[in-house]
């Protein structure tokens, strides 16, 4: 579930959604073409999944009426939050949307407490106010966070990851000169704080629920402020011009994974790569 750290394609199935990243040159390093995918190679779940031998999720959207369902699917949505209206416009599933299609799975004859719903939703929520952070409603964002996972729990799920919101103040989309911004990363961090007290809270609330929360945000905040010591050699944006000029090549770097985020508020494949081992140990911890 969640947004675009997740989506793998969700977005091209929804009609006229303009939140997609489906077009040059997104894929370029993994799969040499658009693959609905906001990076340049794999994303977190790809990572998780090879990493555990499953086969990639597929988006729910995308899957035939009546057919097997897939050992892993992908609910995330580009755009998307925690809240409905966040980015109402631009045709995408919002966090709710993406409940009540969990909601169909429990309604087949499934164990669902052999699934683990991992989760990436509240950075849009944050990300679309940058210009006015005063709009920004954080008692909002967690009175539907934990309604969600008291919702996944009536479902029949026993197993949560959920992950922070990333280092917002640190993408290349408000940082000037490499330097953090703070005001925008205090904000983040204060959501984070609450909605890993919801996220543990609501597992030790409900008989068998399993939660655990993943702190993408020290670990992005970190590669900013010490690219060489993850291994990248830049840490803004390989191609600053992906989502404003598409279909071209204009600005790309030689090399992504120098770089700590792809365009510019989106990571690199090997930021990705850093973060999912996180998301393993997490996933390892509800097993």
């Amino acid at each position: 579930m969640g947004d675009s750290i997740f989506d793998v394609g969700t977005n091209k199935y929804v009609k006229n959604s303009v939140s997609r990243c489906d077009f040059v040159p997104y894929g370029e390093t993994r799969f040499s073409k658009p693959s609905g995918r906001c990076s340049d190679g794999f994303i977190i779940p790809d990572l998780i999944n090879k990493a555990i031998g499953l086969p990639f999720s597929r988006p729910f959207l995308g899957l035939k009426a009546g057919s097997q369902l897939p050992p892993s699917i992908n609910f995330a949505s580009d755009g998307s939050g925690l809240l409905d209206s966040t980015h109402s416009d631009w045709g995408v599933v919002s966090f709710n949307e993406q409940l009540k299609q969990l909601a169909q799975l429990s309604k087949k004859n499934l164990n669902l407490n052999d699934f683990v719903v991992v989760i990436s939703s509240a950075g849009n929520d944050i990300a679309a106010n940058l210009q006015n952070i005063a709009d920004i409603d954080l008692k909002a964002m967690l009175m539907s966070l934990e309604k969600g996972l008291e919702q996944l729990y009536k479902y029949g799920f026993r197993k949560i990851v959920y992950s922070s919101v990333g280092a917002l103040g640190c993408s290349p989309i408000v940082t000037s000169g490499g330097k953090c911004v703070s005001e925008i990363n205090n904000l983040v961090e204060e959501f984070n704080v609450q909605a890993r007290e919801i996220v543990l809270g609501v597992a030790k609330r409900f008989p068998g629920m399993k939660g655990t929360f993943v702190d993408g945000y020290s670990l992005i905040k970190s590669y900013v402020e010490n690219p060489k010591r993850f291994g990248f050699k830049h840490a803004g944006g390989c191609c600053p011009n992906c989502l404003s000029q598409k279909n071209t090549l204009s600005g790309l770097c030689k090399n992504p994974s120098d770089y700590v985020f792809w365009d510019i508020i989106h990571p690199t494949e090997h930021t990705y790569t850093l973060l999912a081992k996180e998301f393993i140990k997490k996933i390892i911890e509800v097993l």
